[in-house]
């Protein structure tokens, strides 16, 4: 079996995912963002399909075929806890649009791989977004929920390619229903009993992941869209969101 990817959009929970499916084993473990194949993802498509320059060394298809079998090598070594080129039991966690539009050349290099994609309402995700990273979002909502949208956009697009090796978690069902999310897993990941329930088990904990604790924790849970904000969120995801059947009327549900 090949790695794990753990996708969606910053603050839809892939950091408490990450978490949960280390207690399988199955993967290795979670230690850090990973924000690095996706890098390389445009050359080595172009790599793998033939498209290369003409008179490019690439035109060989040995050639081309030992480019990608070296770089998943080099990939293998960087995630392995043991630098081994040909252990695949390792979790990347990167949670941005730039790695949802490079699932097809991981596809190519890891055609064993297993996925997660994490989804939450887009409210919530730019609200979230705006209360750990004030400075950068404040002002730009908008722009951060047409990234929403394009990243839920394209993991669309490339469903087909992931067909009985993906996942897809609403966020919000991690907390409500550990057990059923688990068991979801299982089915996508190939995990058994005391897999399924380790996952569980780590869900369940209700812990606040990648949130500031004491008074910046207060100061996070009390930061709001303004009226301006809400309507730029609008304007970006309503098309979108009403394309995930779990996201409809969700701005109805977070409040002010």
């Amino acid at each position: 079996m090949g790695p794990l990817f753990i996708l969606g959009f910053p603050r839809s929970g892939t950091t408490a995912m990450a978490k949960a499916v280390t207690r399988t084993q199955k993967f290795g473990a979670y230690a850090q963002e990973g924000h690095f194949l996706h890098l390389f993802a445009q050359g080595l498509d172009r790599i793998a399909q033939g498209k290369a320059s003409h008179n490019s060394i690439m035109e060989d298809e040995a050639k081309r075929r030992m480019v990608l079998q070296e770089f998943r090598a080099l990939a293998n070594r960087v995630y392995s806890r043991k630098g081994d080129p040909c252990d695949t039991r390792w979790i990347d966690k990167t949670p941005d649009l730039a790695q949802v539009r490079a699932i097809p050349v991981l596809n190519r290099l890891w055609p064993g791989a297993r996925y997660i994609f994490l989804y939450r309402d887009p409210f919530s995700a730019v609200r979230s977004n705006l209360a750990l990273w004030p400075n950068v979002v404040e002002g730009r909502e908008g722009d951060v929920a047409k990234r929403w949208a394009q990243c839920h956009r394209v993991f669309r697009t490339h469903r087909a390619l992931l067909s009985g090796r993906c996942a897809e978690i609403y966020q919000p069902d991690m907390l409500s229903g550990p057990g059923k999310v688990a068991e979801a897993l299982g089915e996508a990941l190939d995990l058994g009993p005391g897999q399924i329930k380790a996952v569980a088990q780590e869900l369940g904990r209700d812990q606040a992941v990648n949130r500031p604790r004491g008074d910046a924790g207060a100061k996070y849970d009390a930061v709001a869209l303004s009226a301006a904000a809400l309507e730029a969120v609008e304007a970006e995801v309503r098309d979108e969101a009403d394309r995930w059947p779990r996201l409809k009327g969700t701005r109805m549900e977070i409040g002010q």
